[in-house]
């Protein structure tokens, strides 16, 4: 080969890789946009959360339920992770103190695998399982409410144990020649003290949130992106 051939034939190689390295740039213009403060977004828990054995600091990953859209732009597909901790925990107590949980989403996992920094709250959690919505309050406080059923049931174990008491009371009492007024009211003070036992010993309800458990979401500052377009949109 003659050394002009091998100098077109070098010449056309690199004219090649030349217009293959172009053509993305080409095809795509990329531009910044920003999720604004009070959007709203739901995402799908990864793992599981209990009030009772969760701490403060635990990472929280979920993906995004359905896409983020801003100023006409596909921001974030679904499916896209995010990344959080949980802020804030208390165990469920006695006196059907309930317990509580706070989450922020802290950062964004893009496709190249950049940790895009966001601040994000969550406001609820649908609990499908249960068929109820636990509701954040303005602080981004979950509370996980009271046990209706098990306050009935101690409820109704300490009156049954009141009733034992004052059985007892009424014998000692009447034996002892105490009035039927003393001894009713020796009655009626005990089932009132078994009920109200059975209230102070019943502790809150405990949050379990299973995972593929809807999270809801609301951003607090914006949140920037560079997202892919394409050069023939106008």
């Amino acid at each position: 080969m003659s050394q002009r051939l091998r100098r077109f034939a070098a010449a056309s190689v690199l004219l090649f890789f030349s217009l293959t390295m172009a053509i993305p740039t080409l095809a795509s213009n990329p531009r910044v946009v920003t999720i604004e403060p009070e959007t709203r977004a739901r995402l799908t828990l990864q793992s599981p959360i209990n009030s009772k054995l969760s701490e403060t600091g635990d990472i929280v990953i979920a993906t995004l339920a359905e896409p983020i859209y801003a100023q006409g732009e596909l921001v974030l597909e679904r499916g896209t992770e995010f990344q959080g901790r949980i802020v804030a925990v208390s165990h469920a107590k006695r006196i059907q103190r309930s317990s509580s949980l706070s989450i922020d989403f802290e950062r964004v996992i893009s496709p190249s695998g950049a940790a895009i920094p966001i601040s994000a709250r969550v406001t609820a959690v649908d609990d499908w399982d249960n068929e109820e919505t636990l509701k954040a309050n303005r602080d981004g406080k979950v509370k996980g409410g009271h046990q209706g059923a098990k306050t009935i049931d101690n409820m109704s174990k300490g009156t049954s144990l009141g009733m034992s008491a004052g059985f007892v009371g009424t014998l000692l009492g009447g034996a002892g020649g105490a009035t039927s007024r003393h001894l009713m009211g020796i009655g009626g003070a005990s089932m009132a003290a078994g009920m109200i036992g059975g209230i102070l010993f019943t502790k809150g309800k405990e949050i379990r949130v299973a995972q593929g458990t809807i999270l809801r979401i609301k951003f607090l500052r914006p949140a920037t992106f560079t997202v892919q377009q394409d050069s023939s949109t106008p």
